[in-house]
């Protein structure tokens, strides 16, 4: 695992090729502006030397190599790629950029779709329109938590991989994620912790599990009953559909489908070519 600087004490900030670019077809000004951290923040760009200084506290040489498709976090004069492999897991993680907020990928396998994370959230939100109290299953980024936190009164979320909380922790799109009084993180295993919730205690749930190779028991039937006995009568239920297996002739949200009914949910939207599936209690 790789183990950034510790960014809670330190100034850092993150760029792609896209900024790089940007600054290398810009570099004769001397002076200008761009956005950084995707998009959330504007720093001043100054050449000197041959030499790019960012907001008068980051050095960086004109020759750094900046690869497509990598996220950097830049911290004074030294430049991290956000990607690592884990002994622990067995995997390699990065985060990516995207069009707006970054995406986490999973040996190759992003978690969002890499035209636009942000879009892909929003949309689950709008189709679920969390409100009171809100179990997120699968906390990753935080995306779903924070987007849901605007509406509802409060977002338990939970993440077991340590691996995806530490590049939660340098993503400035996550940040909301861990200073949102309304949220609240368990860094447990959901598949397990759920029995120790009481029945009805959840008006709305997100289930956007990572794909079933990964998590397995989040897509089992005996889970969907967990998930159905803590959610209030007349609560919903937003579970993202993965295509997994399509290619071997598997078509697996009708598979999910068919489980959640038979753990006593009703369907309501079913959108297996976009991934979304709305059923409730």
């Amino acid at each position: 695992m790789m183990i950034f600087p510790n960014i809670f004490k330190t100034d850092y900030l993150i760029i792609t090729s896209r900024e790089w670019k940007y600054i290398l077809e810009n570099k004769e000004k001397k002076e200008f502006f761009i956005r950084v951290n995707f998009g959330l923040n504007k720093v001043r760009v100054e050449i000197k030397d041959e030499k790019v200084v960012l907001d008068d506290k980051f050095y960086l040489n004109l020759r750094l190599k900046i690869k497509d498709n990598f996220c950097y976090l830049v911290r004074k004069r030294k430049v991290y790629p956000c990607a690592f492999f884990s002994s622990d897991t067995n995997r390699f993680y990065k985060l990516a950029p995207t069009s707006d907020w970054p995406t986490v990928m999973i040996s190759s396998t992003p978690m969002h779709k890499l035209s636009s994370s942000y879009k892909d959230t929003l949309l689950k939100i709008k189709l679920l329109k969390p409100y009171g109290v809100v179990l997120d299953t699968c906390m990753g980024l935080g995306y779903t938590a924070i987007l849901a936190s605007q509406k509802a009164e409060k977002v338990i979320t939970f993440e077991i991989d340590k691996n995806i909380v530490q590049l939660a922790k340098i993503n400035p799109a996550s940040r909301p994620l861990f200073n949102n009084p309304k949220i609240k993180i368990y860094f447990k295993d959901i598949s397990e912790y759920i029995k120790k919730f009481s029945q009805d205690t959840f008006d709305t749930i997100i289930h956007d599990p990572p794909t079933f190779k990964l998590a397995p028991s989040l897509y089992s039937e005996d889970f969907y009953q967990e998930l159905f006995y803590v959610l209030k009568k007349g609560g919903r239920l937003y579970h993202y559909l993965p295509l997994w297996g399509i290619k071997r002739g598997r078509f697996f949200p009708q598979k999910i489908k068919e489980r959640l009914k038979r753990a006593g949910f009703k369907i309501k939207i079913y959108l297996p070519e976009e991934g979304h599936l709305i059923c409730v209690k």
